[in-house]
């Protein structure tokens, strides 16, 4: 790709979402880097930070769901602990291919599914990405690296603050209670050729639901 580090990955109004199901799952040759439609998913040495994620969202055991596969990274650390099953959404055909068969070694109960519609009743899990679905005790964890990257970039050069004052309204307003969010950061050297992102630091949320 001719993109430079320091171009935004997605321009203004873009979407891909239309095309991103059948598109081309672009494993490179050594499997540190999946792209889709040109644009970077997922690279190797994010590995300490998909390990944090993880950890998190089984820290309660139980049914844990996990939004996007990618590379297997957190897929693969949550696998590691005490969880009684592993619920998994991928949207891209590519991806979901390498899940199913991912799936099949695994140690616990993985259950595949490309859209997140297949699950309808409210308070069944232990780890999710949205508080409807969570129980009472549940916890959330998520990132998105592409757009913080752009905000660390642009923006802040605060983590912690960039943290608060653009995710914490959107949990507030989802139904999460300001006191039951923390946060962790870990110190991190993300490789120079890294396009969506160059900051020294990560973060990692850990949402409570009542």
């Amino acid at each position: 790709s001719t993109m430079s580090a320091a171009e935004p990955i997605f321009s203004q109004g873009e979407d891909c979402k239309p095309g991103w199901t059948e598109a081309d799952a672009q494993y490179n040759e050594a499997d540190t880097h999946l792209a889709i439609l040109g644009k970077p998913v997922m690279e190797r040495w994010e590995t300490p930070y998909m390990h944090e994620l993880a950890t998190a969202a089984a820290s309660r055991g139980g049914r844990v769901l996990e939004i996007g596969f990618g590379m297997a990274i957190a897929a693969t650390k949550i696998e590691s602990f005490p969880i009684k099953e592993h619920w998994i959404i991928e949207c891209n055909d590519g991806v979901f291919q390498r899940l199913q068969n991912w799936a099949k070694e695994q140690p616990h109960k993985v259950f595949c599914m490309t859209r997140i519609h297949c699950l309808k009743k409210p308070g069944t899990l232990t780890s999710l990405i949205s508080s409807r679905l969570l129980k009472p005790g549940g916890v959330l964890t998520y990132c998105n690296l592409t757009s913080w990257g752009e905000l660390l970039k642009t923006k802040y050069d605060n983590i912690e603050k960039m943290f608060q004052e653009t995710q914490v309204p959107h949990l507030i307003q989802a139904g999460f209670k300001k006191e039951k969010i923390t946060t962790t950061l870990l110190d991190i050297i993300p490789p120079e050729e890294c396009k969506y992102y160059a900051f020294c630091k990560m973060i990692t949320p850990t949402i409570v639901k009542d």
